[in-house]
């Protein structure tokens, strides 16, 4: 199966994520761009790729120790940017200029538990973000994008939009053509 762990957001928070990807529609350099179901935009703690049912069982144990007395927390989406670079964008996020103490300190956690029950190291730095929308080709840069995107922040994440983190969750990805269907796993709740 195929599996990540996440902060998923409530239907609130989906419906001003839904509202934010509806304005960013409206700028010229994102036409290539695909759109995320609101309802399945979430914040990636760590995507475990393709895995065994014995794996997920091991990734829900880590999950659980990892987010035992974690707190809630709020996370402030104040920045929009573009992965891999701004010359070959696949992917549109939002996310926080600063990561939360309590997010930083539950990704360590979690990726300290799932080294332990075996898992490899999480790719690179964490950096908390929520993907909103992939790219439909990658052949050349929209023009204009970099300035788009200062401008959208100022209008449309100023002030900034604020998502409370109160669970994680490991989720099961089945990817269809209509989109990918998340069903969680397992759930921590934070206190």
């Amino acid at each position: 199966m195929r599996a990540f762990v996440a902060i998923p957001f409530s239907a609130d928070e989906h419906k001003k994520l839904e509202l934010l990807q509806e304005s960013l529609a409206t700028l010229p350099a994102l036409d290539d761009f695909r759109w995320m179901r609101p309802r399945n935009i979430h914040l990636t703690l760590r995507f475990l790729g393709d895995i065994e049912d014995t794996q997920a069982e091991a990734a829900a144990k880590a999950l659980r120790t990892a987010g035992e007395g974690a707190p809630a927390f709020e996370i402030s989406i104040d920045r929009f940017g573009v992965f891999p670079q701004l010359k070959r964008p696949g992917v549109l996020w939002a996310g926080p200029s600063e990561t939360p103490e309590p997010l930083v300190e539950l990704e360590a956690n979690l990726s300290r538990y799932l080294a332990e029950a075996g898992f490899p190291p999480g790719q690179g730095i964490f950096h908390p973000h929520v993907t909103i929308a992939r790219r439909r080709s990658r052949d050349r840069p929209p023009a204009g994008l970099e300035g788009e995107l200062e401008i959208a922040e100022q209008r449309w994440l100023t002030p900034p939009l604020i998502c409370r983190a109160h669970e994680a969750v490991l989720f099961r990805s089945e990817l269809n053509p209509s989109g990918a269907i998340h069903t969680a796993l397992e759930k921590v709740t934070f206190h």
